[in-house]
């Protein structure tokens, strides 16, 4: 061991120059010796002198050559001293720079197991645990096990980012692990280093962004790309090849009224109380939805094997939907009553296409509010017929607008005691040039929900304008005016009064001969923004009437705020009148409210003497229309059945 010891100090000490000069000096050494042995055998004065003088300078060459030596050593030595405290400095650095740095660092020998590691890799683990000697083939994610025995096979560097589950601690985390390999002087591999950069944080923070962009911020229930994602898994899983599922589409019914009469925070109350309600459903499997607005869905995946069955259920979740809206709604101190139409569609077998559910779906809700709202109806390949039908219908009628196949009717307005004309109503019929006569109701509904309306809506005003400049060149005019209908999506067009000033002053018109008739439900529909446009529209000399009053949120408010002159009572009133009393009485009660408000009341609908003569007795102080005194009828009829050459 000492001559070790003795080996590794004069390997660090003696330098390739220090070890000439012993060499030097053993043989001066040598020299001496036998000059020494003579000097001592010789007896000549003058010889022993001689030789003494060779001795010392001898003696002195070595004792110069040894002080060489000795202050070689010190300098050698002092820069070993130097060189190992800059070693030792670096090295504190290094491990300071390994324990402080920002991200998890350990080495493993060729078998996988842990030979040490720096402070991070021990902290992104939480663990209190000793890690030297943990064998990583032990990791159940051997995805991660691969990277880091590749890198020994391979020597290389390689990168994995995922999960690594730990479960000697029951912990999961999410890492970029960067491996290499170390290998010593020779090229050999003695094993590997690897990186570790923590991303739990980040990945907890982009799942949690990532479950909020799935929830609907208002009720907090999943939204549109919620479902998307569920209805996903539902067409990929295996049992979408043998079983029924269900999808539900719920549109609350007059929301929008509501919305806009008592404003947002009281919608979006209601909105979160029927959440609220929907969720007290708890169907095992299913998942509800918000699509946006005041529209839900609520799929039932997997119901059963069987149809009949599916459909049976279906109905019966139907009627506890309903149920949830029997109870009044109680949002902000007001009592609301709100009903809701479903649209049902019973998702087939092997269905594979998302989108086409949802559409299914939406056609039967609508199909639900065709036919009365409150109620539900199931998709049936007749509504696909029927949707076609109305999309070749939308083409024509695009069509039909510039091709002249538009052609207004009129039907006279006249006092219930003597029948003189006192207005007229244009009502507009599509002469299609296969389909025959069209009526309105067939095809306003589908102008006004692709856009078409008011293209429809600018040729009416035009052609009564111009139909009334016709009619004044003959001077057979007899009535106050013409009425035009008008919905909420053209009155509040961009520059509407401007628009029907344009018409007036292209035919020259008297602007008191053009009225436009507004029902309840666009009076409604932005309240602030009508009342703006209505006394636009009567500051350029054009009044408005209220049609089919009592069929909307009939409100004594609008009635004072906005100051109308015609009132007109729906023909729901009237149909009924002659075998209901109830309904005589709200017919002469709607009357008296007109009355007190000075305006001019018309009844819609009256088709029979008796119907007429009921009213007489109410009030003979009214004018009305229906198909007792005329139909609708075309210009050129109506003219000679109506319109008389004034003096």
């Amino acid at each position: 061991m000492m001559k070790n010891l003795i080996y590794n100090i004069s390997k660090k000490i003696y330098s390739p120059d220090i070890k000439i000069r012993m060499f030097k000096t053993t043989i001066i050494l040598f020299a001496l010796f036998p000059v020494s042995i003579f000097f001592i055998n010789i007896s000549h004065t003058s010889t022993v002198v001689f030789l003494i003088i060779i001795f010392y300078i001898l003696l002195a060459l070595l004792g110069l050559n040894l002080n060489r030596i000795y202050h070689d050593m010190l300098k050698n030595q002092n820069r070993y001293y130097e060189a190992e405290k800059k070693l030792n400095i670096k090295k504190k650095k290094l491990t300071s720079l390994l324990a402080q740095a920002p991200i998890g660092i350990f080495y493993y020998d060729t078998n996988l197991r842990i030979l040490n590691y720096n402070r991070l890799f021990y902290e992104i683990f939480g663990l209190e645990t000793n890690l030297k000697g943990f064998n990583l083939n032990n990791l159940e994610d051997k995805e991660a096990v691969e990277v880091m025995s590749s890198v020994l096979k391979n020597k290389t560097s390689k990168q994995y980012i995922g999960s690594y589950n730990f479960t000697f601690q029951e912990k999961i985390i999410w890492a970029e692990l960067t491996c290499s390999a170390l290998l010593d002087e020779r090229g050999i591999v003695t094993g590997g280093i690897g990186i570790l950069v923590d991303k739990t944080v980040e990945h907890q923070a982009f799942e949690q962004i990532n479950q909020i962009s799935l929830r609907d911020s208002l009720t907090g229930l999943p939204n549109r790309r919620s479902y998307k994602n569920f209805m996903i898994k539902l067409i990929e899983s295996p049992k979408n090849q043998t079983d029924y599922s269900i999808l539900f589409y719920m549109d609350l019914n007059n929301f929008k009224q509501i919305n806009d009469t008592f404003g947002h925070f009281v919608g979006d109350g209601l909105l979160i109380e029927v959440s609220n309600r929907f969720k007290s459903l708890d169907i095992k499997n299913s998942h509800l939805s918000r699509l946006g607005g005041d529209e839900f869905l609520l799929a039932m995946p997997f119901v059963s094997d069987n149809k009949n069955y599916t459909k049976e259920r279906a109905k019966e979740i139907a009627k506890y939907i309903k149920k949830l809206f029997l109870k009044v709604f109680e949002i902000e101190g007001l009592e609301l009553y709100m009903t809701t139409s479903i649209g049902i569609v019973i998702i087939e077998p092997k269905t594979d296409n998302i989108d086409t559910i949802i559409r299914q779906a939406d056609m039967a809700m609508y199909q639900t509010k065709k036919h009365g709202q409150n109620n539900i109806s199931f998709y049936n390949h007749t509504l696909d017929l029927e949707q076609q039908e109305l999309t070749t219908l939308q083409q024509d009628l695009n069509h039909a607008i510039g091709n002249g196949d538009l052609e207004l009717y009129y039907q006279p307005i006249v006092d219930i005691k003597d029948d003189k004309l006192t207005a007229v109503e244009a009502l507009i019929r599509w002469n299609h040039p296969e389909k025959g006569l069209i009526m309105p109701d067939r095809f306003i509904p589908m102008a006004t929900e692709s856009g078409l309306i008011n293209r429809v809506g600018w040729w009416v005003a035009d052609e009564v304008c111009r139909q009334l400049s016709v009619w004044r060149a003959k001077n057979i005019i007899n009535f106050e005016y013409i009425a035009i209908n008008i919905n909420a999506r053209q009155l509040h067009e961009v520059d509407f009064s401007k628009h029907i000033e344009g018409c007036i002053l292209k035919y020259k018109i008297d602007p008191a001969m053009l009225k436009l008739e507004v029902t309840e439900t666009t009076l409604i529909d932005s309240f602030t923004k009508t009342q703006k446009i209505i006394k636009d529209l009567k500051s350029r000399g054009v009044e408005c009437n209220i049609d089919d009053f009592g069929t909307g949120y009939s409100s004594l408010s609008y009635l004072k705020k906005l100051s109308f002159k015609v009132l007109k009572v729906d023909r729901f009133f009237i149909s009924e009148i002659l075998k209901n009393e109830d309904d005589l009485k709200l017919v002469a009660s709607i009357i008296d409210i007109g009355k007190q408000f000075n305006y001019k009341v018309i009844i819609e609908g009256i088709e029979t003497l008796e119907q007429k003569n009921k009213i007489l007795k109410i009030n003979d102080d009214v004018c009305y229309q229906g198909f007792l005194c005329s139909r609708a009828i075309p210009a050129l009829e109506f003219e000679e059945r109506f319109l008389s050459k004034l003096p």
